[in-house]
């Protein structure tokens, strides 16, 4: 009686997941890439709305605060997307991403300074607003220019608006305070009158003379 042999089955471990070096997906990654969008919109937001102050400081930190929001961008849409864009579709995906950053920075920037720069912040608020919204319509992949004559576009035009009316008619009651960014007033103080000079004390009256020839003093 012949029993018939089963050939060999060679099993093959299961093969192992290999992670990759760096993962898209993963946290860190994407932390970092918010991160640089944050801090970029931070700084610009800061910069345009304290450049009286000094204007060649502002200038670089509004520089550099472009410089991080870009590289944000090309973390973001770039490095961390699944597919990247064509070159075309990338200049114009940088172009606005900054004009966006700058949009979130006159936000950002007139809010929070309101007490310091009225009249400024009136006018950066609702600029910075729609400036924003046209940027985002613009950069998205799914944005198309009829969204920019969409009612939520109306609703983006009215706030900016309304923006404008309130914060320039709060302005006109801030301006007359003269507060400056470090909490103090602006307005010089008043100048004190200047002390009335002092005047000679009055020399004394020479001696009489004695009727002898000399003076009443004693030697």
């Amino acid at each position: 009686m012949t029993t018939a042999l089963k050939p060999e089955v060679h099993e093959t471990p299961p093969a192992r997941h290999r992670r990759s070096a760096f993962d898209k997906k993963s946290l860190p990654a994407r932390y970092s890439g918010q991160m640089l969008y944050f801090m970029g919109a931070a700084l610009i937001a800061g910069a345009v709305v304290h450049y009286p102050i000094d204007p060649s400081l502002y200038t670089i930190i509004c520089v550099v605060g472009a410089f991080v929001f870009l590289l944000g961008t090309v973390v973001n849409e770039f490095v961390l997307a699944d597919e990247r864009p064509a070159l075309g579709q990338a200049v114009s995906l940088v172009a606005f991403s900054l004009l966006l950053s700058f949009g979130v920075g006159l936000v950002g920037g007139g809010i929070q300074h309101f007490e310091q720069f009225p009249e400024r912040s009136a006018w950066m608020t609702p600029v910075g607003l729609v400036m924003s919204y046209v940027a985002f319509v613009a950069k998205d992949s799914q944005g198309r220019w009829r969204h920019l004559v969409s009612p939520f576009a109306a609703v983006v035009a009215v706030v900016a608006v309304l923006a404008w009316l309130g914060m320039t008619a709060l302005a006109g009651t801030l301006g007359s305070d003269g507060h400056s960014h470090d909490g103090s007033t602006s307005e010089a103080p008043a100048r004190q009158d200047p002390a009335p000079p002092a005047q000679d004390e009055p020399t004394e009256a020479p001696a009489e003379p004695a009727g002898d020839g000399h003076t009443s003093h004693d030697h």
